[in-house]
Formats: structure tokens, C-alpha cells, sequence
């Protein structure tokens, strides 16, 4: 699309404000558009009771609601993903919480929703979704989709949205596979790694990377079909042939919160049984910096030989150590782990640096998950952070002088200790398995996946002992310059929608790659008045924010 006239996006964000009754925008709370309490109680009656107003609850933490011990009980909690994932309306990411409603602003601030939706529907049948639908089309309200909410990037934010809260979708078993429903499982299939991930929603239609994926491949590739709602209303089955074979390419590895309403998911499983493991750490205390360094640098090398088995290995990297806490090995024993682990042990010795290592078998994969990534049910990951991401090519790995340009690309990212760098390796070929889970165009997840044997998650805890302005200048660092840096020393290959930069410049590029101009095409097909928008989904460029929080239409 061409424009005459080019404007800066400050200036795009002040028409936006200025304009916003004459041209497309979404109506929020004290705008003479937004619907009168009536209708919402006449919603709220259709629903059978299910239309929830939102009530932060953080709201404890100031006036006239404080309560020091249930504030203080918050504020040790607030970055454990049980505090939000029960939370109708609540959402992890604290860029878009903003400070208007958190246990560490002061006690005299009064809370205000901000981006909080103003109300939710406890979704627990399609009927539930399609008069949500229907009420967002109608009145001219945003409408955001929360599963169990571990949403790096905010796409279940949103001022004055309508948000389908589908934790409560019941699941049933069907034949051969399990058929899930949107809300939290404990099954045995390719999932998360960390257990409040909700797999059948945002998770798998991102593509879904997992401990088992050395054997089975992204959590995409086991999708057999969706049941979904689709933006219209339209109750449907999608399934690679038939109908709605484009649809169900779309929310295979498109992404989720844009394509339809998820209401369950059937997916292949597959058998259970011994599962090897291992973990392995590496202290830089003592270490001379180019000592430790030259180290990362020898286990980025190893990471294609230890993939190619098929085990799957999730590592942290900072300033003071390397740390494998979590090698997966599907069919495995102990033994065997440690002869895949034997190269770069070797390595350690042959050079006289101190490690720890640990080796496990359990007879199922729960209880490995359990010992390494436990407790259940929860685990112990943080969720309020900034988010960035980096796939690596397998040929970069390969390349003596690649790896070092990369690693060098890392320890400045990690430098002065506002970042660290959590690390996913794998294959998606090694293993017959995983070869015979996925067929060429079978759905929507790039193909740079393919080609990849590491993926960067580069994080920096959100920080709520410095103003606000110091994390959004740590954003913008994440923006400008760490994760442009790494893109140029692992070319081409993108980032993970699920686990990307929400201010990513070139999102279509580098979360849909290839795929992103059919994907736009079937967006447009689908939702061709954009009901369903979600931050750097598919279609979202359309769409701008205004400085009120108005989510408004820019063609």
C-alpha cells in the first residue's frame, strides 16, 4: 500500500487521538459509544451469568482497599504465573500492566483498569464465544482472548476489550488421540516446558517447541484438527483437507488470538516410557572471562552432535555460569545420556575447568519433567520479564568463526547484568520420529525451524525496585541493539512468535517469514473487519493504538 504523505508515528498516534470519531476505532469506557450498563447486564443474562467485571488484584495493595498482609503476600508472588493465570482480566506482561494497577506502586495511588480488559466471559461452551462475538461486533468493542494467559508480548491486554477468558473449556478423550480443550492439562503429548503453558491455544498455533521435540517436532506438527469459532460465528471442525483446510494451515504455526475462537485441539500422542537425563554446570567463578567464554563457545559447537540424537537440552546463560538444568532424552537411559555428553565433558577435563553433572532415567516423562522443571503444577519459571528471541541455524553452529561472532553477539547482550539468555537446543530431523511428524506444507510454522538447532530466549526480569522509565529504556536496548546484533550473527532465520520482542520493527519477516503473505491473505478472508487483533498477529499492522489506548484502524 502506497501513502502520499508520510507522517512520523507520533504524529499518526495525535491524529489517531484527534480523529477517533470520524474514522475506525474501537470505543473504551467514557466515550459516548461505549455500551450502557444495561447492555451489558442483558449480555451477562445471555451468558447465564458468566460475564465477569474485572477487579485487579492488586487492588490490595492500595487505597481505599489496602491490606498489608494480602499486599505483602502480592508483592512475593506477583512474578509466579499462578498469581495471574486464575485472574479473569489479569495478564503477565508488565509492560502493559503500566503501573496502573501493581503491588509496588504507592498505597495512596489509586488503581485504574489501564489495560486491564473491563470485563471477561467465563467461556465454557461455543454458545458462550459466538454472543461474545456478536456483543464486540455489534457495539464496536476489542475483543482479546486470555487461555491460561503466560503471554509474553500482551496479546491479552487490552483497554476496554471484551476478553474470552477459555481456561474452563472442559476436554474429553477420542479414540487414538487426545482431544483438549483451551483451559490447563497435565497429558502426555508435545507440550511447553513450562506446565502452565496452555497447549491447545496460542502455544501449538505458534508452533509450540518442546523437550519432546528432537522425537516428535514442533507441537504444529501433531495437530489433527481445531475446533474453533470462527470471527463470524460459525461453529467449525478445521482439518488439513476439506472445508476449512486453509484455516487449519493458518492457526497451525500462524499464531493464535487472530484466526478464531480455540475450543479444543486433537492432537497425536504417543507412547510413554524411559526417559534419559541430565544436567550440567559450569561456574565462571575462578575462571579467567576468556576462559569461561572460549567454554560457552566449545558447548555452542557440541550443541548439533548432542541435538542430532534427538535430546533436546534447556540451559541458562549469565555472567556467572553456563547451567544445562534440563537435557531430555525420550527412550533413553542414563548411559546413554552420558555417552551423548561425552565430547564436551571431555572438553571440561581435557582443559581442567570444574563442572557438575548430573545423569537421571525415569521410567515416564512426567516424572522427569517433574525432577528437572517440577514443581508441578506450577514450575518455578518467572513470567514478568521483557522477552526477546534468536533462532541459530545449524549451519552457524557449524562454523568455527560463526559460533565465536555469535557468542561474542551473547556475552555483550549480557554484559552489565540487566540481561541473561536462556537457551532451547534441538533437531527437528534427528529422529525418525520427528522426520515422519511433519510433511512439507502440512502447516503454517516456517521453515526456518527446520534449519535451526538453538533458540535464544533473552530475558531481563522486570525490575520493580527502579522507575519505570529504566525498564522501557532496557526494551529499547533489547530493540535497537541486542537483538539486531544477534540477527546478523545467526542470519535469516528469525525469531519464535511465542517467545519474541512485542516491539519487533520487522515482525511479519522475522515471526511468519515466508508465510506471511498467505497467511494476510486468509486473515482477510476469515476476518475481513479485523474483529479478532492481536498484538504482532497476523493482520495487526492494520490496527494502531491511539494515545488513549484506542485500538483504531489505519488501513
Amino acid at each position: 500500500m502506497f501513502y502520499l504523505y508520510i507522517l512520523s508515528t507520533f504524529a499518526i498516534l495525535l491524529s489517531l487521538e484527534a480523529l477517533h470519531k470520524t474514522i475506525d476505532c474501537r470505543c473504551i469506557p467514557g466515550d459516548s459509544c461505549w455500551p450502557a450498563q444495561s447492555k451489558w447486564r442483558a449480555l451477562n443474562e445471555t451468558l447465564q451469568g458468566r460475564l465477569i467485571a474485572t477487579v485487579p488484584i492488586a487492588q490490595v495493595c492500595h487505597a481505599p482497599h489496602y491490606d498489608q498482609e494480602a499486599c505483602s503476600t502480592l508483592q512475593a508472588t506477583w512474578s509466579d504465573p499462578q498469581t495471574h493465570i486464575f485472574s479473569p482480566g489479569d495478564f503477565v506482561a508488565p509492560y502493559f500492566q503500566n503501573q496502573t494497577c501493581d503491588p509496588y506502586t504507592p498505597t495512596d495511588k489509586p488503581c485504574t483498569l489501564g489495560n486491564y480488559p473491563p470485563y471477561s466471559i467465563n467461556v465454557t461452551t461455543a454458545a458462550d464465544v459466538i454472543a461474545g462475538l456478536r456483543f464486540a461486533q455489534k457495539h464496536n468493542v476489542r475483543l482479546v482472548i486470555k487461555n491460561t494467559g503466560q503471554d509474553f508480548l500482551g496479546k491479552s491486554s487490552g483497554k476496554g476489550a471484551l476478553e474470552l477468558w477459555m481456561a474452563n473449556v472442559k476436554s474429553s478423550y477420542s479414540g487414538p488421540a487426545f482431544k483438549l480443550g483451551a483451559g490447563l492439562h497435565n497429558v502426555r503429548l508435545v507440550g511447553g516446558s513450562s506446565p502452565t503453558v496452555g497447549v491447545a491455544g496460542g502455544f501449538t498455533s505458534g508452533g509450540g517447541h518442546s523437550p519432546l521435540s528432537g522425537h516428535y517436532g514442533l507441537a504444529a506438527d501433531s495437530v489433527l484438527e481445531w475446533e474453533v469459532v470462527t470471527p463470524n460465528g460459525e461453529h467449525v471442525v478445521a482439518a488439513p483437507h476439506g472445508k476449512h483446510a486453509d484455516f487449519y494451515w493458518a492457526m497451525t504455526g500462524g499464531g493464535g488470538g487472530t484466526w478464531g475462537v480455540v475450543l479444543s485441539m486433537t492432537a497425536k500422542v504417543y507412547p510413554d516410557g524411559k526417559v534419559g537425563g541430565a544436567s550440567l554446570t559450569v561456574s565462571s567463578k575462578g575462571l579467567a572471562p576468556d576462559t569461561y567464554w572460549g567454554t560457552v563457545t566449545a558447548f555452542h559447537r557440541f550443541i548439533p552432535t548432542f541435538a542430532n540424537y534427538g535430546t533436546v537440552a534447556t540451559s541458562l546463560l549469565n555472567g556467572d555460569g553456563l547451567t544445562m538444568f534440563a537435557a531430555t532424552s525420550p527412550d533413553a537411559t542414563a548411559d546413554e545420556v552420558r555417552s551423548q555428553l561425552s565430547s564436551f565433558v571431555g572438553y571440561l577435563d581435557i582443559h581442567n575447568i570444574t563442572y557438575s553433572v548430573n545423569y537421571t532415567e525415569f521410567g515416564n516423562y512426567y516424572d522427569h519433567l517433574m525432577y528437572y522443571l517440577g514443581p508441578y503444577p506450577f514450575g518455578s519459571f518467572p513470567v514478568t520479564q521483557l522477552t526477546g528471541g534468536q533462532l541459530v541455524s545449524r549451519a552457524v553452529l557449524q562454523s568455527q568463526k560463526e559460533t565465536t561472532d555469535l557468542v561474542r553477539a551473547v556475552r555483550s547482550a549480557i554484559a552489565n547484568g540487566d540481561f541473561y539468555v536462556t537457551m532451547e537446543s534441538f533437531d527437528l530431523n534427528a529422529t525418525t520420529t520427528a522426520r515422519a511428524a511433519y510433511r512439507e506444507g502440512q502447516n503454517s510454522a516456517k521453515a526456518a525451524w527446520r534449519e535451526s538447532a538453538l533458540y535464544y530466549i533473552v530475558i531481563s526480569p522486570w525490575d520493580w525496585t527502579i522507575p519505570r522509565e529504566e525498564m522501557v529504556a532496557r526494551q529499547e536496548r533489547l530493540t535497537n541493539t541486542i537483538l539486531p546484533a544477534l540477527a546478523a550473527a545467526a542470519p535469516g532465520t528469525g525469531a519464535y512468535l511465542n517467545e519474541g520482542n512485542f516491539a519487533d520493527p520487522n515482525w511479519q519477516q522475522s515471526f511468519y517469514a515466508e508465510n506471511y503473505p498467505r497467511l494476510a491473505a486468509i486473515k482477510e478472508k476469515v476476518d475481513p473487519r479485523g474483529l479478532l487483533y492481536a498484538r504482532t498477529a497476523v493482520g495487526s499492522e492494520a490496527w494502531r493504538e491511539d494515545t488513549s489506548g484506542r485500538l483504531c484502524f489505519v488501513g
